[in-house]
């Protein structure tokens, strides 16, 4: 599934300059709206250096974007749209994925940036927030202000480019008190467990097992761990991607070919840093199935049977997406019987692209990897006592913090979070130098539409329970 790294990223998957248009159409309408009739300003033509001051104090201050892949590609989307010129197709050959170009191609790209944006130039970066590969930019124009939200390859290719109405960000709390009142307001069941040294320090809803999203990819990435440990793989070690391995979702790996080749550890980082299915996938065949069970109950999973047998994304997509009647089949049955029901799922390439990845109950239907907040904080645990003889795992679970911090007390930070439809969830655990360590965990299931409109409050809360000190 895909990665709630920066979860505003993702609120939604746009596939046309046609529903692009309608997000900006729908934006300048609210802004007439709310103008509402022009008032009466009395001004003095005596005055003119308060006029000046007054008009130097509506520009947009610029923001410096960063020096990342992300980054860079937002600062020549802007180039592109500023430019004296209009764009053509050509300003986009080279710079769109495979995947991306399914959808929409240079000239699609070029079409709406001229018809859409560009009357609307010049338009100014006043903030900006992502990783290596995503990023969200503020851009304010004479249309009002829009978040300029785009994915990227490992090639620096476009895998996503979204121009949405731009939000305020919700408020964070002030205190565990205020996170416990507001989170049930919001739709959806809702579950956050929040650990200092072992001890609870908060707990909303209830304790039982729901939905995780990517988050299960700690488990698998923990059983690599136990496998380089056991002498069986090494992290250099160069493994082979096959047809079967290649999942949609996949950032790091949208556009791989079979016979490609990555290393051990290129594929956990992928995993974790941009949740990448293909990578995941890969390593779960590299272990085996087996294995990854031994460590969902080697981590003291309240009940083992709950991820088993453990499933693949390619299993668990085609089960949702691609035969939904073995997906209802394999929802009634018990473990033994579910994995025999997995050897009905065919081999060879996955005929599934982004686009068939439709809103779902198959959370609701048990489709989906399951534990409590307790047994995700658990492998935090074991995989912070992994850390001591594996030092890569620093790097690992720390590239994407999955927030920008604005309260941090930590030296340490661990991240996995996770979406699907009608699920969303995260994890985190801080430490700082004196020991002192926290875990947080978020589980949310309930509606999809809702969820996703829902979705930078939830995290804000999250983020809250992170950061307060007490």
């Amino acid at each position: 599934m895909s990665d709630s790294a920066a979860r505003s990223l993702s609120i939604a998957a746009l596939t046309s300059a046609t529903a692009l248009s309608l997000l900006l159409s729908a934006c300048a309408g609210q802004d007439q709206e709310e103008s509402g009739e022009p008032e009466t300003v009395e001004t003095s033509a005596e005055d003119p250096d308060e006029e000046a001051a007054e008009d130097a104090a509506e520009e947009p201050v610029p923001a410096e974007l960063p020096d990342t892949a992300a980054g860079q590609t937002a600062e020549y989307v802007l180039e592109v749209i500023n430019a004296e010129q209009d764009s053509t197709a050509e300003d986009w050959q080279g710079r769109l994925s495979d995947s991306f170009r399914q959808e929409l191609d240079e000239a699609d790209v070029a079409e709406f940036i001229n018809q859409q944006l560009r009357p609307g130039s010049p338009w100014t970066a006043t903030g900006h927030q992502g990783s290596e590969t995503l990023s969200s930019t503020r851009i304010e124009g004479a249309q009002g202000a829009l978040d300029l939200q785009l994915e990227v390859n490992s090639e620096q290719e476009l895998l996503q480019l979204l121009f949405l109405p731009a939000q305020e960000p919700p408020e964070p709390a002030d205190s565990l008190e205020e996170i416990e009142e507001r989170l049930p307001e919001l739709p959806g069941e809702a579950r956050l467990l929040v650990l200092e040294d072992g001890e609870q320090l908060l707990r909303v809803g209830d304790a039982e097992p729901a939905a995780m999203g990517s988050v299960f990819k700690l488990w698998v990435l923990a059983a690599v761990v136990e496998a380089v440990q056991e002498g069986e793989v090494t992290w250099d070690e160069t493994l082979t991607l096959e047809e079967e391995h290649l999942v949609p979702s996949s950032l790091r790996l949208a556009d791989a070919q079979p016979g490609d080749e990555i290393t051990v550890e290129q594929a956990a980082q992928g995993m974790i840093e941009v949740s990448d299915n293909t990578a995941t996938d890969l390593l779960i065949d590299l272990v085996g199935r087996q294995a990854v069970e031994e460590i969902v109950v080697a981590a003291e999973h309240h009940d083992p049977s709950l991820m088993s047998p453990f499933l693949t994304t390619r299993e668990l997509f085609y089960l949702r997406w691609a035969d939904p009647e073995l997906g209802a089949e394999f929802s009634a049955a018990n473990p033994q019987q579910r994995a025999l029901l997995l050897e009905d799922i065919p081999g060879g390439e996955l005929e599934l692209s982004e686009t068939d990845l439709v809103p779902d109950d198959g959370a609701e239907r048990g489709l989906e990897w399951f534990g409590t907040g307790e047994d995700i904080a658990a492998v935090h645990e074991l995989l912070e006592a992994q850390a001591a003889e594996h030092p890569q795992l620093r790097q690992i679970l720390g590239a994407n913090p999955g927030i920008q911090p604005e309260r941090q007390w930590w030296d340490e930070l661990a991240f996995k979070g996770g979406a699907s439809p009608g699920v969303l969830a995260g994890s985190w655990r801080a430490a700082d130098e004196a020991g002192t360590a926290r875990t947080v965990v978020l589980q949310i299931m309930g509606d999809p539409e809702q969820i996703a409109l829902h979705e930078a409050e939830y995290w804000v809360l999250a983020q809250s329970a992170l950061e307060l000190t007490h």
